[in-house]
């Protein structure tokens, strides 16, 4: 079967069409048909050599997918259903196999296959920095790279919150900002001045070091999902639970998280797709179909 191959560090030059071999099925196993891929900068960054990884490697960790077959342990009502699988040894393939039952998550029927896949990279990573803030007992959240998918996604989560949430955008994704704000129905936010320090946590998405220097230098909790080895800033990488997927899905099937989409390409079309997420800003989630 098809698949997208790393076959070295150099960028999109890295990247190759292959045909590899379909994974040894077990009694536990599902074989999913891949219908959609999320393209992460976590992808681009290994295309880089910036996040080690074995080569050759098959891209991506997370999918969309329809069930075509099931083990003898598995059960056979899960055959033709749309599920979101979490899978280890890549996603951007024709051909998914399964062989792990709880990260087999059913997707709602009113939940588009772009939406269930932008759970992937982008609402659980929100989700594990909504619960940090939520558990946390600063009042104040400065939110950097608040108008990334995760940010948007974060700032829905965090809509019923008592907590004073301060987003951070640049200049040129301003106007982008404010019309997703309207969009998600999002209040009106607050700037950072005056700040009342000792009540304030940062919550760093955008991982750009110069947006995080002030509030190093006044003594400010940090939390970060991008930056690893700045000191005084403390950094975040979990996953959620199987269950948090499919509590996260019930959300977007009751549209109270919507999830922004940038554009949608063919798997034939990655080169393009790496092409176009690396020289534009950031407006949504580029997605890469297989169907």
């Amino acid at each position: 079967m098809k698949a997208v191959i790393q076959r070295d560090t150099n960028g999109i030059k890295a990247l190759d069409f292959g045909e590899i071999e379909v994974e040894k099925f077990l009694p536990t196993s599902i074989l999913i048909k891949t219908s959609m891929v999320p393209l992460l900068p976590y992808d681009v960054m290994k295309l880089n050599g910036k996040i080690p990884v074995t080569l050759p490697h098959v891209l991506g960790y997370g999918a969309v997918g329809r069930v075509e077959k099931v083990g003898k342990f598995r059960s056979e009502k899960l055959i033709n259903q749309r599920v979101l699988v979490l899978n280890p040894s890549g996603t951007f393939k024709e051909r998914i196999t399964s062989h792990i039952p709880p990260l087999t998550i059913p997707i709602p029927d009113a939940v588009t296959d772009s939406q269930a896949v932008s759970v992937v990279g982008g609402l659980d990573t929100a989700f594990v920095l909504y619960k940090k803030i939520i558990k946390s007992s600063h009042q104040i959240i400065v939110i950097t790279g608040a108008n990334s998918v995760i940010g948007l996604a974060l700032l829905q989560l965090l809509k019923s919150s008592d907590k004073t949430i301060v987003p951070l955008i640049r200049e040129k994704s301003a106007n982008y900002f404010q019309k997703r704000c309207k969009d998600y129905q999002l209040p009106v936010y607050s700037g950072d001045e005056n700040l009342k320090l000792e009540a304030t946590l940062v919550v760093d998405i955008a991982g750009q070091e110069i947006l995080l220097k002030s509030y190093i230098e006044r003594g400010v909790d940090i939390i970060s999902i991008a930056q690893q080895n700045i000191l005084g800033v403390r950094f975040i990488s979990e996953g959620i639970f199987p269950g948090e997927y499919a509590k996260l899905l019930e959300l977007l099937k009751k549209g109270d998280i919507i999830l922004p989409i940038d554009r949608e390409f063919y798997y034939h079309e990655i080169k393009e797709a790496i092409n176009y997420q690396e020289n534009f800003p950031s407006r949504g989630r580029n997605l890469i179909s297989f169907v």
